[in-house]
């Protein structure tokens, strides 16, 4: 996965793109494990709200480095960068089973955050350079298929594990040592020697650039420059979306009397991985914009039919509703927001949206728990859709107005039938 920021082969579909996507495969099973995390804070005798802080403290060290780890990326390439983020996931979240202190679980935690930003940041941007300029969206979005696959198989993997006794120790030993495998299976994948493909010379590396001393004052040059307006916004209200799949929905479910939550992630992935199969090529014809439109609009449908949920079976329509979202809004989101930057600067275009999912899963992870400890599930999941909805309607409003007069900076590229 050494493929710096100057990578750019012949065709898409390479043996080094194959290898990625089953390392990420592994790698998203074990972070879809950790959706069981809050049975943990219950068994250590916490409630919902403690849950959010503890999540939400744990994002402020990947808000810390998001940056940085674009530099890092564009500066030593993607496959360094991988390999080391997966040794630390393992190491942090192996050590989680050894410690009931609040305070060591959010440390743990923020390194595990940091660790896995650094290593989705590097699937992200080989994934953005792979590709010709006008099949981005749909390379992000066919790694992405190996990550739903993945978030299928992980909480599945966590509801057999917890039938075994959830008020012992036992099953989370099991749970945290089994992730922790995941991730180190995941970076010896990445060690298979396999061919990599073009290395293309004609762009200098950003890493000689913003390296030296005055390296943050000229990255944020460059994102100011290059700044991807709204799409930031659109990222923020994402992320606060998917933090109920990502760890409230476990405590939804227990709230109402059932605990198995792998229907719902049977139905989101599947649901996903088909709508991004035949429909790879959609950001391309219909537009980037009204595909990420009608993702917001499917996430926020998915959130209110959730909200009436009281058993298993009612998992089915909010699961597939927002499997398809996420399907849509993901590789539309990176795309708009990347492309704005010069490949040079790739890296730290693709690491500053997903810092917008940095931000929206802090505000997620803390609104949630208190909205939900506070006025209760429905109220939560009300006011989550409606956000959502809020998010796009800006969007859509800033897209309109900007494709009224000509971006600067930007280096228009081939598009679909709206510009991008």
């Amino acid at each position: 996965m050494n493929v710096g920021v100057g990578l750019a082969p012949d065709r898409l579909y390479t043996a080094r793109f194959f290898q990625v996507c089953a390392a990420v495969t592994v790698f998203m099973t074990g972070v879809a494990l950790q959706f069981h995390f809050g049975q943990y804070v219950e068994f250590l005798g916490h409630g919902v709200d403690t849950l959010g802080r503890v999540l939400s403290a744990s994002m402020i060290g990947t808000l810390a480095i998001r940056l940085r780890i674009g530099r890092w990326i564009d500066r030593f390439g993607c496959r360094p960068v991988w390999l080391v983020g997966t040794a630390l996931v393992a190491a942090a979240v192996g050590s989680m089973q050894l410690t009931s202190s609040l305070g060591a679980i959010v440390v743990l935690r923020m390194l595990t955050t940091m660790a896995t930003a650094a290593v989705m940041t590097t699937v992200a941007v080989f994934a953005a350079q792979i590709a010709p300029p006008t099949r981005r969206a749909e390379s992000i979005g066919t790694i992405g298929l190996a990550g739903f696959f993945g978030m299928m198989v992980g909480p599945a993997l966590g509801d057999w594990i917890f039938a075994i006794d959830p008020s012992s120790s036992t099953p989370y030993r099991i749970f945290f040592s089994v992730s922790a495998a995941c991730s180190l299976l995941a970076g010896a994948v990445m060690l298979w020697p396999v061919p990599s493909g073009r290395i293309s010379q004609g762009a200098a590396s950003e890493g000689s650039v913003l390296s030296g001393g005055r390296g943050r004052a000229a990255q944020w040059r460059v994102i100011v420059r290059h700044w991807p307006g709204t799409v930031f916004l659109v990222g923020v209200v994402f992320a606060m979306a998917f933090c109920v799949q990502s760890l409230y929905l476990e405590r939804v479910a227990d709230l109402r009397g059932f605990r198995d939550i792998k229907v719902f992630f049977f139905v989101y992935a599947p649901a996903a991985m088909a709508l991004r199969i035949l429909f790879r090529r959609l950001p391309e014809r219909l537009g980037r914009t009204r595909t990420l439109l009608l993702g917001l609009m499917l996430m926020s449908a998915g959130l209110l039919a959730l909200a009436p949920v009281h058993s298993q079976s009612g998992l089915v329509i909010p699961a597939a509703l927002m499997g398809s979202g996420h399907c849509f809004v993901f590789p539309s989101m990176v795309d708009l927001a990347t492309y704005r930057f010069p490949a040079e600067h790739r890296g730290t275009g693709t690491s500053l949206i997903l810092s917008a999912g940095d931000v929206g899963t802090l505000l997620g992870f803390a609104l949630l728990g208190e909205f939900i400890e506070s006025w209760g599930v429905n109220v939560a999941l009300v006011a989550l859709a409606t956000l959502v909805l809020l998010g796009g309607g800006v969007f859509a409003i800033a897209r309109r107005t900007a494709l009224r007069r000509p971006l600067r900076g930007v280096r228009h590229e081939p598009t679909a039938m709206l510009p991008p």
